[in-house]
């Protein structure tokens, strides 16, 4: 089976931590923690699955209780100085449904980076990586367990023309496959590469432009369905970042970009999407921050009926430090989802978009029993409406863990970026 395949590969990273000697790494991290989640809709179900028995295949809609234990590494070893250096970091968890057991699931990841520096003008990263978690689920037309496996390898370059210019590049390459046959048809390869000139001003502002390429195929799509969905698209993306240091408190960033997407066969479906983020920080305090985001950006959905989503919205996050061992964190999310429909599916004019509104609520808090344990809370509530239909999708979640984090460093879990592992629920994941 792929997980008896993925495990040893999961733990590869997990095994070789422990052995490093401390003289051996300049930092190291383990962290440890249990968590019990009560979650009102795991499967996602849509509210008129209540009353047509049809909308659910195998299952009942009902509330879950999902206990959940991690476990995460982390070490960064200089290898000719503390710039060029490598940074290895895993994670392994288990989750445990009490009604829903066949969602009971091993979930982790494993990464290893190498950081190189040459000179004062040439610097880069080489990296690789493997995930595995469960499948995100959608309506309740899926009732299975069904989990993704993630891989990813990349190398970035940066060539420093000067004190205010700079030269980058990347190559990278990912894919994505699903265990149940019936999502198999979504299991896709991606090739893609970018370059960017980057101006940085004595103030730390920074203006890039670029251009970024990619081939993205789903190789195990049948004739049916290549069709319907085509077997592969390519991208071509011309970008214009920035960033500008308003002032001490506020810093403003924007990634406008114009993608032209090709399809292979299906050549009457090839498009322009734009890709726009905009993002504010406001530091009100030392102790209150403000996180502000807009966005309006495509991507993909695992649904038959559904070639792409064209999404607006607009997200607010804010953290507050109560205390130097109490602190809390809220987010909001207003998004408006254009759904570009298959067009075998279309059987009016006004059936070639589905309109979904979703609202979503976090809140969270964090309290610091002692050095390294951590006691948190974490929640929210998600509604979304489909406009044709009205049919509805409702789920609220709360989560109540407990921590251990061992670091020889004081901030190394953050500066490793081990949260990318977790899941979080009260604060919205950046959109990238």
């Amino acid at each position: 089976m792929k997980t008896t395949k993925y495990l040893p590969q999961l733990v590869c990273v997990l095994a070789v931590l422990p052995c490093l000697p401390a003289s051996a790494a300049n930092e190291l991290v383990l962290q440890l923690e249990t968590a019990l989640t009560r979650d009102t809709n795991p499967l996602r179900f849509t509210d008129q699955a209540n009353t047509d028995p049809g909308l659910v295949s195998s299952a009942q809609k009902q509330t879950d209780t999902v206990a959940a234990a991690d476990l995460r590494f982390g070490a960064i070893v200089p290898v000719l100085s503390d710039q060029t250096r490598l940074v290895l970091t895993g994670s392994l968890g288990n989750r445990h449904y009490k009604n829903y057991s066949q969602l009971d699931h091993q979930t982790g990841g494993a990464d290893l980076a190498f950081d190189w520096v040459a000179g004062h003008a040439l610097s880069g990263r080489l990296s690789a990586g493997k995930s595995k978690r469960l499948f995100q689920y959608i309506n309740g037309s899926l009732t299975e367990r069904d989990l993704s496996h993630e891989q990813r390898a990349g190398s970035d370059w940066r060539l420093r023309i000067n004190n205010d210019f700079l030269l980058a590049a990347s190559l990278s390459r990912s894919g994505l496959d699903y265990d149940l046959p019936v999502n198999q048809l979504y299991n896709f390869r991606e090739h893609s590469k970018q370059a960017g000139l980057r101006y940085t001003s004595t103030t730390g502002s920074m203006l890039e432009g670029g251009l970024r390429w990619s081939d993205t195929e789903f190789p195990q799509r049948t004739e049916a369905q290549i069709t319907q969905l085509d077997r592969a698209y390519k991208e071509r993306e011309a970008y214009l970042d920035a960033e500008w240091n308003y002032s001490v408190k506020t810093v403003f960033s924007t990634h406008l970009g114009l993608i032209k997407r090709s399809y292979e066969t299906l050549s009457e479906r090839d498009t322009n999407l734009l890709n726009t983020i905009v993002r504010g920080t406001y530091l009100y305090s030392p102790q209150l921050r403000f996180d502000l985001q807009l966005f309006n950006r495509p991507f993909s959905i695992v649904d038959p009926a559904i070639l792409y989503v064209q999404t607006k919205g607009i997200r607010l996050d804010s953290s507050w430090k109560y205390s130097p061992k109490l602190q809390w964190n809220a987010s909001v999310l207003w998004q408006d989802s254009d759904q570009k429909l298959i067009p075998r599916f279309d059987t009016a004019a006004a059936l070639q978009s589905r309109k979904e509104k979703l609202q979503r609520l976090g809140f969270g808090g964090s309290y610091l029993i002692d050095r390294g344990f951590r006691l948190f809370l974490d929640s929210a509530y998600e509604r979304t409406q489909r406009e044709a239909d009205g049919v509805q999708l409702k789920q609220a979640i709360i989560k109540l863990g407990f921590e251990y984090t061992y670091e020889n460093i004081a901030g190394s879990a953050a500066r490793m970026g081990l949260n990318r592992y977790q899941q979080f629920y009260s604060a919205t994941e950046a959109t990238k």
